[in-house]
């Protein structure tokens, strides 16, 4: 059964629209490379399923970011997905971490400043969104970055498992669409299935979103049934970097800072902050 994929559906004709991402292989191939504290492994699973979420409404030849900013003790949190395929992550921490990470709420862990910053990058066209992380949850940010951002009604689901070496996050998001006509009674009927939708949504436990439970189409029948559930896509999910020794050459050519009269500097070694693959760079290398 393939785990690491999202599907998009409808509900009603159209009247809600839902994305469901389930992670498993794929996000413990990621973090496996690093050596993050288990609250932070989960905030970047969490934030990996729904970033995929996100990304099923770009089209297909686009990169997307999704990034928590602050100061401490947790600096980033950050996940690149490039054309709703593949995606990566990282963190950055504070070189002291407090004994309770795993007890810090979202502004706790990120400090007072905090920012939830989603990025498209499509045909050389950039657009972002900046909201603060006054959440104490990753699911209540983003119930709150649709909310500021869309300001359409949104439901958002989130969970994640740490078994031993193996990873497991999910994501449900479900929106209400905008109703095709300004009747009343259309309305009406668009606000009846929003809250049964909102309803059946509440009865979804954790473990039935994870990999554990039964498979992603069949649990979309279970709970949206009445709702007459239609899956329009379907994408399978996996990690993938995309660094490489002639994009790293080309960071540090472009970098202001590099002192070539310096001999101490070179060679330098280069380590790619999502996988941790490492690169020499050689002087004869920047100077060509």
């Amino acid at each position: 059964m393939q785990s690491d994929k999202c599907l998009s559906f409808y509900l009603s004709n159209g009247s809600v629209k839902g994305h469901f991402c389930r992670l498993g292989d794929s996000i413990t191939n990621s973090l496996q490379l690093h050596e993050y504290p288990e609250k932070v492994n989960t905030l970047l699973a969490e934030m990996a399923a729904i970033s995929q979420c996100f990304s099923m409404d770009v089209k297909s030849n686009s990169h997307t970011t999704m990034q928590l900013t602050g100061t401490a003790p947790v600096k980033l949190a950050l996940v690149n997905s490039t054309d709703c395929q593949f995606f990566r992550c990282c963190a950055t921490m504070s070189k002291e971490s407090p004994a309770n990470l795993n007890d810090l709420s979202i502004p706790q862990l990120f400090g007072q400043n905090g920012k939830l910053v989603f990025t498209i990058d499509f045909e050389n066209q950039y657009y972002q969104t900046i909201v603060e992380l006054s959440a104490s949850t990753l699911q209540e940010c983003f119930q709150h970055y649709f909310i500021q951002s869309m300001q359409i009604p949104t439901i958002v689901i989130l969970c994640s498992s740490v078994i031993d070496n193996k990873i497991e996050s999910a994501a449900l998001l479900l929106q209400k669409m905008p109703s095709p006509s300004s009747a009343e009674s259309a309305e009406a009927d668009d606000s009846d299935i929003w809250h049964e939708a909102s309803c059946f949504a509440a009865t979804i436990k954790s473990h039935e979103l994870l990999g554990s439970g039964m498979p992603m189409e069949r649990l979309i029948e279970l709970v949206f049934g009445e709702l007459n559930p239609v899956v329009s896509r379907e994408t399978i999910l996996s990690f993938k970097c995309n660094c490489s020794h002639e994009k790293i050459l080309n960071i540090i050519k472009n970098l202001d800072s590099t002192n070539e009269d310096d001999p101490s500097n070179l060679p330098l070694e280069v380590v790619c902050e999502y996988c941790n693959k490492k690169y020499a760079i050689d002087k004869s290398e920047i100077d060509s």
